[in-house]
């Protein structure tokens, strides 16, 4: 009846250990306060700079309300953003923003520029790869 005691104790220790791994990576580690420790998904997505920034002192004068990056070689719209009453900016879905581009030859090669929309000014721009990650 040993035998049997510690073939059924394996058993059941394989078991919790096969069930211990089912969670890894399944979602977001839960932390001590009982918030997320780890999130699988970026917190942050697209450009990032001075046109879509909010900033601290909350004096967002001179600041665009909204933005739009567009991609030099293709011309499509690829990041924008806007801000609400309080001047907070947030990205938001591109397809959101009404803007037509009207592509500049002027414009940089293999480039992001950053448009404010309400004047059709490009405010920034930046060299990026064939990805779009931009190049330092």
């Amino acid at each position: 009846m040993k035998a049997d005691g510690a073939v059924t104790a394996g058993f059941l220790l394989a078991g919790a250990l096969l069930m211990s791994a089912c969670g890894v990576g399944a979602g977001p580690a839960v932390g001590a306060a009982g918030g997320s420790a780890f999130s699988p998904e970026p917190t942050v997505g697209g450009y990032e700079g001075w046109w879509n920034s909010t900033p601290v002192s909350g004096d967002t004068s001179g600041l665009p309300k909204e933005t739009v990056a567009v991609r030099t070689d293709t011309g499509e719209v690829v990041d924008a953003s806007t801000r609400d009453e309080n001047g907070r900016a947030a990205a938001v879905d591109p397809d959101d923003v009404e803007y037509s581009v009207v592509v500049n030859p002027a414009w940089p090669q293999k480039s992001v520029v950053i448009i404010d929309t309400e004047t059709d000014e490009v405010i920034g721009s930046f060299r990026v790869d064939s990805s779009g990650t931009p190049l330092r």
